[in-house]
């Protein structure tokens, strides 16, 4: 009885709170532009060099952030192994073990050793550059903090898709030699008429495996940062404090699955790099 009384005394204060927070005034409007947090300007000024402008702006910041971050773990990993592991180790290791057996063992056939360091490096940095871009930082406009992902940026995830388009082809003529890997996209016992357009056609998908590659981490990280910011926004533009308090817990939820979007996406580049890099390899199979 006490306990039902206890619930329903709570149930009523929330809902007074509720009623407080609807008919409480906002304050005054504030303005909060979502395409400005995407905006790249450029922090330190450097000369270009044609088109190309070698300015650092908040992309290369958190690239680089990424590079410390992933040196210092490799760092203090290789100084402190120990049998018995700690929780860190535990975690390290066990991400290593699905590098290594869920991505690279279960996919490629050939040649594991030899490029399990590129598809384990490929993950752990995509996998640290998308949660990095779930920490607030103060790179946001007027050095305010706030979210931005490396991999947001479409030029990042095209150098890294690039990475394996190259290293793809390189192990596919490394084993086969540059005609037989070409003689390779086409099946033994296709037409001679056919030939030829079965060999363009595969051109041109392998064109379309770098855009894919590239642009699916890209439209990810921008999608889920973007609607974080979208509910951010809102809130400032209802001026309201039980909108607030709805949409504040909207984005929690989103930013919850937002990491989980960072591990899955990490995990889909890697195990696409080795797709594509054990099907150079394997062709004949």
């Amino acid at each position: 009885m006490k306990r039902r009384l206890l619930v329903g005394l709570y149930l009523v204060a929330g809902l007074v709170a509720l009623a407080i927070l609807a008919f409480l005034p906002g304050g005054a409007r504030a303005q909060f532009d979502v395409l400005a947090e995407f905006e790249l300007h450029p922090i330190i000024k450097l000369p270009s060099i044609g088109p190309v402008d070698l300015s650092i702006n908040k992309a290369v910041i958190y690239l680089w952030i990424t590079t410390a971050v992933l040196a210092v773990c490799a760092f203090i990993i290789s100084r402190n192994i120990k049998p018995v592991p700690s929780r860190f180790q535990f975690v390290m290791e066990t991400l290593y073990e699905l590098a290594r057996r869920s991505i690279v063992g279960a996919v490629m056939k050939s040649d594991q050793a030899s490029w399990f360091p590129y598809i384990a490096g490929a993950f752990f940095f995509v996998l640290v550059s998308n949660l990095i871009g779930l920490v607030p930082l103060p790179f946001a406009e007027n050095h305010q903090f706030g979210f931005y992902a490396a991999t947001a940026n479409l030029y990042a995830t095209l150098a890294l898709a690039l990475c394996t388009f190259v290293f793809t082809h390189y192990a596919g003529i490394r084993k086969h030699g540059l005609v037989g890997y070409v003689n390779g996209w086409v099946p033994s016992s296709a037409p001679p008429v056919l030939r030829q357009l079965m060999l363009l056609i595969h051109a041109i998908s392998e064109v379309f495996r770098l855009v894919s590659l590239s642009v699916r981490l890209f439209a990810n990280m921008l999608a889920g940062h973007s609607i974080l910011a979208v509910f951010f926004a809102m809130a400032l533009i209802f001026q309201n404090y039980l909108a607030a308090v709805v949409l504040q817990a909207g984005s929690i939820i989103i930013y919850l699955f937002e990491i989980f979007i960072a591990c899955i996406q990490a995990f889909i580049f890697a195990i696409l790099s080795a797709v594509y890099i054990g099907g150079a390899l394997d062709q004949e199979e």
